[in-house]
């Protein structure tokens, strides 16, 4: 039987609670998208973030079993209404977790999708800061995604070596710089060859970056490490440039001007 889901209220992600009913309807914006893939290469689902017009947050997650029949009814950075769905409580020792609270979404196979128009308002970049001088304490506990704003510093030359398999690699390293702390940071890759010519094409500065939902980790002395590959585009509506990575990353490259608005 077809359900008439416009005729059915939504709810807030924060008014979500588990094993309470599967009948759930959110209006939301998928503002991320990525495959979790093991070490085997093998696709386990997909990751999914969700935004509502409050601006609260959640993890969705995809099942490998119904990644056919869901996943190209999503594309990232558009709205839907998603009905029917299992709120789920976070294990102990669950290590995908992207944000500090206790629940995310299971989408199954009776979930509905439909498209969302004139919902212009859910924001298309949430943003909760981490300091930058917490990040080493976030890479200890490697809990959830953060998000870090920096002013542009110290850019180093980017380097291309051979690795052991005698491929062709790219690396760039900077530093970010925020009123009370500062981060190195280093791209790999494709990564490190936009970044490298985002920079380059320039025309304002200082030039401020964002890291957003990103996993903060060691890597040879340096306090964030990324290592993806990587897709550009380009939002015109927001008029800034930005970098769509897998598996969870997204930095935006921005202006002064464009910063101050979306603050």
């Amino acid at each position: 039987m077809h359900t008439n889901m416009a005729a059915l209220p939504y709810q807030m992600i924060s008014n979500l609670r588990p094993q309470t009913t599967l009948a759930w309807k959110l209006k939301i914006r998928v503002t991320r998208l990525w495959q979790a893939i093991d070490s085997h290469g093998d696709t386990l689902g997909i990751h999914c973030i969700f935004v509502d017009e409050l601006g609260g947050q959640i993890h969705a997650w995809i099942p490998a079993q119904i990644m056919n029949q869901i996943q190209n009814l999503l594309t990232e950075g558009e709205t839907y209404n998603v009905h029917n769905f299992v709120v789920r409580q976070y294990g102990a020792m669950q290590t995908d977790r992207c944000f500090d609270n206790d629940v995310f979404i299971q989408l199954y196979h009776l979930t509905e999708i439909s498209v969302a128009e004139g919902v212009d308002y859910i924001q298309r970049h949430v943003f909760n800061f981490t300091e930058l001088s917490a990040i080493i304490d976030d890479t200890r506990e490697n809990k959830f995604l953060i998000d870090v704003v920096g002013i542009l510093q110290q850019r180093q030359p980017i380097t291309s070596y051979r690795n052991k398999y005698n491929q062709l690699k790219h690396s760039i390293h900077f530093t970010i710089n925020d009123m009370l702390g500062s981060a190195n940071v280093i791209f790999y890759d494709e990564m490190a060859q936009a970044f490298d010519q985002g920079v380059r094409d320039a025309t304002q500065h200082p030039i401020i970056v964002i890291i957003s939902s990103a996993k903060p980790r060691f890597i040879q002395g340096w306090q964030i490490g990324i290592s993806t590959d990587v897709l550009k585009s380009k939002d015109a509506n927001e008029g800034l440039y930005y970098l769509k990575c897998l598996p969870t990353l997204q930095m935006l490259f921005l202006l002064v001007d464009h910063f101050i608005q979306l603050m």
